[in-house]
């Protein structure tokens, strides 16, 4: 038994032929403490003094004879163990190759059969589940590593040596192919992933784009001076913000470039970013023309605001211009003079108010605001009783004029 040649096949035999090594060591245990007692006794037979029933010397030399080969059985046995002990490690070195061989195809069939995902949501998750994959490929790695030194000590021993190489070798090829595909698929990942982050950032730009337009496209300019004053100040924040996003616009081409070939030379990506450039050009073209119109609105209600100003101011001198009545006392004439005197000065001021309303309504007609016509008969009627109410002062100067005359006529006789 302790000179047998059979270490296994696999495994499994070897751990049943070290089982059954145990059974044998523990017999030659047990007789080893039998032999120990009858050499002891037969020993005391060579000791005996007067009559020897047998030679003293036969005996040592049988004695010394049996403990020569329980010596040669344990170091048979010895041996024995040591040769299933290595096969043991031979065997359980090509059992973990072949359990990482199997986790290697598992491992390669999972990478051909994933995708990269189709939108943003998908692509995290897996991406998520390719982070786990890479820690697990980690700790298989160790794995690996150990158990490829566990075959470089057998080789050492040189007990054995057949197949540990050319096992290792293929398992190491195998790993290492399985290393490079795990690393395209995570670059494809990352591709796909930055392909539908670009798509969403597109999408989250072109909805706001399309609320800009519609704010900067609103027909809505106010109904007075103040709304017309709250909306222009709104609409120069919302500028503001479509002036910021333009180097959102004018980035996208540059985010084009960096994506995969596969992703950024797609017609429809290439499309879409010609959309947005186009669609921002729109808004911010509206935007231009809303600021305008706005502009022009609240012109034409502070216009409407001054003309009425002047009107209220033309109304009231005119009602009075109307009932005065020129005096014919020279007291009386003198102090209707001095109010002409300050009239004059009101005039004046009056004057420049209406020369600036002409101003504003001459430039709302050369750009060709759609009330032209309105601001236009607005300053026509403006005009008319200004004329109306300068014509009444001259004609009032006037009758002053003759007054004093006669009455300086009347002194001097």
């Amino acid at each position: 038994l302790l000179v047998s040649k059979e270490l296994g096949k696999h495994l499994l035999e070897v751990e049943d032929l070290l089982q059954k090594q145990g059974l044998l060591e523990a017999d030659i245990s047990a007789q080893s403490e039998r032999v120990q007692a009858l050499n002891a006794a037969a020993l005391k037979f060579s000791e005996l003094e007067g009559y020897q029933p047998c030679d003293p010397q036969i005996i040592c030399n049988r004695v010394h004879h049996v403990q020569t080969c329980l010596e040669e059985l344990r170091e048979l046995a010895a041996r024995r163990r040591r040769e299933l002990e290595d096969s043991r490690q031979l065997w359980a070195f090509f059992q973990e190759m072949e359990e990482a061989e199997a986790w290697i195809r598992e491992k390669e069939q999972i990478l051909a059969t994933k995708t990269c995902g189709r939108d943003l949501s998908s692509v995290l998750a897996l991406t998520k589940e390719h982070k786990s994959m890479l820690g697990e490929l980690g700790g298989r790695r160790a794995l690996l590593h150990h158990s490829m030194k566990k075959g470089e000590q057998i080789l050492a021993k040189k007990s054995f040596a057949g197949g540990i190489q050319e096992k290792t070798r293929e398992v190491w090829l195998r790993w290492k192919k399985l290393e490079e595909v795990t690393g395209l698929h995570q670059q494809r990942l990352q591709e796909a992933l930055s392909f539908f982050q670009f798509s969403a950032e597109t999408d989250d730009l072109v909805a706001w784009l399309q609320d800009a337009y519609r704010i900067v496209s609103s027909d809505d300019f106010g109904h007075d001076e103040h709304s017309s004053q709250a909306l222009l100040r709104k609409h120069r924040a919302v500028v503001e913000h479509v002036e910021k996003h333009r180097v959102a616009v004018l980035a996208l081409r540059k985010q084009l470039a960096l994506l995969a070939p596969e992703h950024r030379q797609g017609v429809d990506v290439q499309i879409r970013v010609v959309e947005v450039e186009q669609l921002y050009g729109e808004v911010a073209e509206v935007a231009v023309l809303r600021q305008q119109w706005l502009q022009d609105a609240l012109a034409v209600y502070r216009m409407f605001s001054e003309v009425h100003a002047c009107e209220v101011w033309v109304d009231e001198k005119e009602q009075w211009l109307q009932r005065m009545v020129v005096p014919e006392e020279l007291d009386e004439v003198e102090v209707v003079q001095h109010r002409f005197e300050s009239l004059d000065q009101e005039m004046n001021s009056v004057m420049g108010r209406i020369l600036d309303v002409n101003q504003v309504v001459q430039q709302l007609v050369d750009g060709g605001h759609p009330s032209s016509e309105e601001v236009r008969s607005c300053q026509d009627h403006l005009n008319s009783r200004w004329n109306r109410v300068v014509e009444l002062v001259e004609s009032k100067k006037r009758q002053l004029s003759s007054v004093l005359r006669i009455q300086n006529y009347l002194l001097e006789c």
